[in-house]
């Protein structure tokens, strides 16, 4: 996570700033680790198309928006159990 008051994304996990395929593999790691019901904002340098096709093999939801500042912000929601 990004350090208190170093970005406006202080509740995102930044992985901007790392060479690939870092990003990927961070934010899959994150992702598995969410409970139903819990969510997670993600930053990636681009527009992770592979990431994308993992969160749906795992059923989560998600939706992708630009940063102002460069990159992608990619909003993750593991369902409730229904």
């Amino acid at each position: 996570m990004a350090e208190s008051g170093s970005t406006p994304f202080d509740d995102a996990l930044d992985l901007r700033g790392l060479p690939a395929p870092e990003p990927l593999l961070r934010a899959l790691e994150a992702v598995d680790a969410l409970l139903p019901g819990q969510r997670l904002d993600v930053l990636t340098p681009m527009l992770p198309r592979p990431l994308l096709a993992e969160l749906d093999a795992r059923g989560l939801r998600w939706s992708a928006s630009d940063c102002v500042d460069g990159g992608t912000r990619i909003h993750v929601e593991r369902p409730l159990r229904r």
